[in-house]
């Protein structure tokens, strides 16, 4: 049985996701580059595919958060929260050592919308725009934040344990990564 905080806390979190995402395919529905969208979501569903087991973490990594900065970084907000969804989705359902329950995938598609949704935000508040390396870092910062720290609480909630424990145990020692993907998507726009 499942807490009631823990239950109380995906609710929100699903509510929250599902409406920025709904929000933002009925009022800002933008699909300007097309090519380009289905190209990185394609591409963002097969990085899914190769998840990498971490030793701290009771979960897998994949690099498919490097097509999130870099749909940041060259896509609208609707091509951007899609990509993350579908590339989550794949992530959650492929080949999964056990399978994960509806509210799992649901929980974790709407950490991603929600991350996602901030990273963007804060890329285009950086002046220059969200296609300097100046507004990917902050962005993949938020995105990081955000996904690992909605993650880790609920985490922490089922296990009882503290927020900062689970947070530094399993998720502090991966922002190397998001940051060499904010430089990985910083080439790519600047090469695209």
């Amino acid at each position: 049985a499942m807490p009631f905080k823990a239950r109380l806390y995906i609710g929100v979190a699903v509510t929250v996701g599902s409406v920025l995402l709904g929000g933002c395919l009925t009022w800002h529905p933008q699909f300007p580059e097309i090519a380009r969208f289905l190209a990185y979501i394609s591409l963002a569903c097969i990085a899914s595919t190769m998840k990498v087991r971490l030793p701290r973490l009771q979960g897998t990594m994949s690099v498919n958060f490097v097509f999130v900065l870099m749909s940041i970084a060259q896509l609208s907000l609707a091509e951007t929260l899609i990509l993350g969804l579908a590339a989550t989705v794949v992530q959650c359902r492929w080949r999964p050592k056990t399978r994960p329950k509806l509210i799992q995938v649901l929980f974790n598609s709407s950490a991603v919308v929600i991350s996602a949704a901030l990273a963007y935000r804060t890329a285009r508040a950086i002046p220059g725009g969200p296609y300097t390396l100046m507004a990917l870092i902050p962005a993949a910062t938020a995105y990081f934040v955000v996904n690992t720290g909605m993650v880790s609480l609920i985490i922490a909630m089922l296990s009882n344990r503290s927020l900062p424990t689970v947070w530094k145990q399993g998720h502090l020692w991966t922002f190397p990564f998001y940051l060499v993907g904010a430089a990985i998507a910083g080439v790519a726009r600047a090469s695209g």
